[in-house]
């Protein structure tokens, strides 16, 4: 077994599959009976799980309850609510711009919660319940069954169901009151309602983009009727990390009856359908049922006072005969877009890999893979889809790499960055509840349950229930061939690191919608820096060089010249990771000033330079974005005065395009265009702008101000946004527009014209 690099305890212990949750901002939510999202390197936070009382879906007399249909009710005795299922949204759909995390309880309640602002608070705070909004509606429409029109895709054939009578879904906000009122019903009514309400797995999914600019993303709910209902979350018109902004709302959308047993397991992906991104659904069933559904997202954008056909069938690929599914991953690899892959964990251990290819419609089935002795509890694709992880209840973790439709088995890599675990933290546990892949898929995380019988009676037993584990896989070997890019590089862990660092930082090139979250590479990158400076040095030039398209570069010390000159070709997502690189790896203990180093040529003193360079371009991007949307009516952005000054003041720096939107800016109407003038927020004297960090009032004392990093005006007294890569604060976020375009943005080029 590999060594894990970090552990920390966990005061309960869980009791359900895919336990651990990684989120597209860097933290890590365990379900532990009680769930704690933590940062890995900072403070803590918890949900504790209140008590709920039953449905209020009405009572039954006293007999009824020897029915069939009322077995699985009797025999639940669960006193206190734990978790059952846990999953992140997107980055950007909290308040604060984080991730909302959904959870779903043993008592069937789904509830969605964001993070504390306040940083002496470590509880998380509820914004929605979509619990109390699914009882609304089914109340509303009398407990029927949903029967939304659906088109079913079968042997290559589109057709219509003619058994489905589609219904009007409703908008329900969460601050709605149960109104049902308790009333004497059946046996199989109180079993079909409360099959209806109560939940066993939530996942959000990717986010979706509209027309009108504003994002959204869909929370699947699967319950114990086989329905998945399916909620839309607008993302916030405004960002703010104060409490003054309202919380997000949930849209019903649809409901689907997707199988005849209980949702076991919901996986979302995308894929490229005819140009556009499209979501894509994997569903799974206590009866071993597995479906593919194919999310039309113009449906699901449009008003839900209108009905829509928002998910066909596109393929049901396992038989009822297969056993429980416990577990899925769904995953479109961008190596190749037309194929499907889906892994699938049963309840006997095994895995299946089921590839579905879009251009030819045809599915393929692996043997089972009886990977495991018991239950299957985690799965997690990697690098690509060329590597898979999985755990299970018996306490084993295995790394398999796909080649063909099969699997095979490789051992876990070994920790070369050395092992970091404190130790207080036992190495006994007994079975494992879940896995998960940070975002850059260097690291994994795995909950674990320590074996009871194996811990100190005294303190232990008392303390520590389970452990959430962190290993390094970033050295997994995913190819037989010899990377070429590694010369003289004997220890082939080396080789497999570099070769799956450069595969990481390809990813956020070539996706611009995937959130710049490179904990693991900055972490990576700087242990080897101690013990391997060639080595990372040797690994960024190769990165360099490629993303500049050249093969082969020159040596290392003629590399950052020739770079300087070439910066302009490199995307703005490129620039971001190549600033963020240098400072936190490159020049983590060197000061930010090329004076203090004896001449240029000094290796600090270059790459300090090349960081100048680099920030040079992005904030001349970032005001040609600004003055180009502005022209084109997109937005009055703040600071429009102080951007023509900063033109002005770099003249003999600035690109003639950016000089000339500058002009045109500055043609527009007076009182459309923020007053040059500004005043301190402490004397209310005046202040010049001389730099586009700091300023200083006109009054002798001369308060020393801050300026927004992003628009150049004085900062406010109120809270700012604070950047932990370059230590600046800014009261104005920057256009998202302004991280994904290349060298010069379409809409400047059109500006231009």
């Amino acid at each position: 077994m590999a060594s894990r690099f970090q552990a920390a305890a966990l005061v309960s212990s869980p009791m359900c599959s895919n336990a651990v949750a990684w989120s597209e901002e860097n933290l890590v939510a365990v379900a532990s009976g009680q769930c704690n999202p933590a940062k890995l390197f900072g403070p803590k936070g918890l949900i504790a799980i209140p008590d709920s009382q039953p449905f209020p879906i009405g009572v039954i007399n006293k007999e009824d309850l020897a029915a069939g249909c009322m077995l699985p009710t009797c025999l639940s005795h669960d006193v206190h609510a734990v978790i059952r299922s846990i999953s992140w949204s997107p980055l950007g759909l909290a308040p604060n711009a984080g991730c909302l995390l959904a959870v779903c309880t043993t008592k069937g309640v789904v509830k969605v919660y964001r993070s504390p602002f306040s940083e002496y608070s470590s509880a998380w705070v509820e914004v929605m319940d979509i619990s109390e909004m699914l009882l609304t509606y089914f109340a509303k429409v009398r407990y029927k069954r949903p029967t939304f029109l659906l088109k079913k895709i079968q042997a290559g054939l589109e057709q219509e169901d003619s058994d489905y009578e589609p219904i009007t879904p409703v908008k329900i906000k969460s601050k709605d009151r149960r109104q049902s009122k308790v009333r004497l019903i059946s046996a199989e009514q109180y079993a079909s309602r409360s099959a209806l309400l109560s939940s066993l797995v939530v996942c959000w999914s990717p986010m979706l983009d509209s027309k009108s600019g504003r994002r959204c993303c869909i929370l699947a709910a699967g319950a114990k009727s086989g329905m998945v209902s399916f909620w839309r979350v607008h993302e916030p018109q405004c960002y703010s990390i104060t409490q003054g902004n309202d919380p997000p709302v949930a849209s019903l959308i649809g409901v689907i009856e997707a199988h005849s047993s209980w949702i076991t397991a919901i996986s979302f992906s995308k894929f490229v359908c005819d140009g556009s991104p499209q979501p894509l659904l994997a569903t799974g069933s206590s009866d071993g049922s597995v479906k593919l559904w194919r999310v039309y997202p113009d449906d699901l954008l449009k008003s839900t006072e209108d009905e829509h056909v928002s998910f066909s069938l596109l393929k049901e690929p396992i038989n009822v005969v297969s056993g429980p599914s416990s577990v899925l991953s769904l995953l479109v690899p961008d190596s190749s877009p037309h194929k499907i892959l889906l892994a699938v964990g049963k309840g006997s251990g095994s895995v299946e890999i089921l590839t579905y290819d879009t251009s030819i419609e045809t599915l393929d089935v692996s043997d089972s893979h009886y990977a495991h002795d018991q239950i299957v509890t985690g799965l997690a694709w990697a690098y690509d889809g060329k590597c898979l992880y999985s755990c299970n209840q018996d306490d084993s973790l295995r790394s398999w790499i796909k080649k063909g439709n099969s699997l095979h088995e490789v051992p876990l890599p070994s920790n070369i960055l050395g092992v970091k675990m404190s130790n207080d933290v036992p190495n006994v546990s007994d079975a494992c509840f879940g896995i998960a892949i940070s975002p850059a898929n260097l690291a994994i995380a795995v909950v674990r349950v320590f074996d009871a019988n194996l811990l100190n009676p005294m303190y232990q037993a008392r303390q520590q229930k389970a452990v959430v584990e962190f290993f390094w896989v970033g050295g997994q070997k995913l190819q037989d061939a010899v990377d070429e890019n590694f010369p003289g590089f004997p220890n082939m862990d080396l080789v497999n690191w570099g070769h799956n660092i450069l595969w990481s930082l390809n990813q956020y090139t070539r996706h611009l919608d995937k959130p710049l979250v490179i904990w693991d590479i900055i972490s990576a990158l700087s242990t080897f820096s101690k013990s391997e400076a060639n080595y990372v040095k040797q690994l960024l030039v190769t990165w360099l060089m490629s993303s500049l398209g050249f093969e082969c570069g020159p040596s290392f010390g003629n590399v950052l010249p020739h770079v300087y000159a070439c910066l302009s070709d490199l995307t703005s997502r490129q620039l971001h990771l190549l600033n963020v690189i240098t400072r936190h790896v490159v020049l983590k203990e060197v000061k930010f000033n090329v004076e203090e180093h004896a001449s240029e040529k000094e290796e600090p003193g270059l790459w300090i330079k090349l960081l100048e360079v680099c920030e040079k371009h992005i904030r001349e991007r970032l005001v040609g974005c600004t003055f180009s949307a502005t022209l084109n009516g997109g937005w009055e952005h703040a600071g429009l005065a102080q951007m023509r000054l900063w033109v002005v003041k770099n003249d003999n720096m600035v690109k003639d395009y950016v000089k000339r939107l500058a002009s045109k800016v500055k043609k527009i109407e007076k009182r459309n265009l923020a007053e040059t003038e500004e005043r301190c927020s402490c004397c209310s004297a005046g202040v010049q702008f001389e730099d586009t960090e700091v300023a200083f009032c006109e009054r002798d004392e001369k308060h020393k101000l801050t300026r927004c990093a992003v628009s150049m005006v004085v900062c406010p007294l109120s809270p700012l946004w604070f950047c932990v890569s370059c230590n600046r604060r800014v009261s104005n976020l920057a256009p998202r527009d302004a991280f994904y375009i290349g060298q010069i943005p379409s809409s400047i080029c059109a500006q231009e014209r």
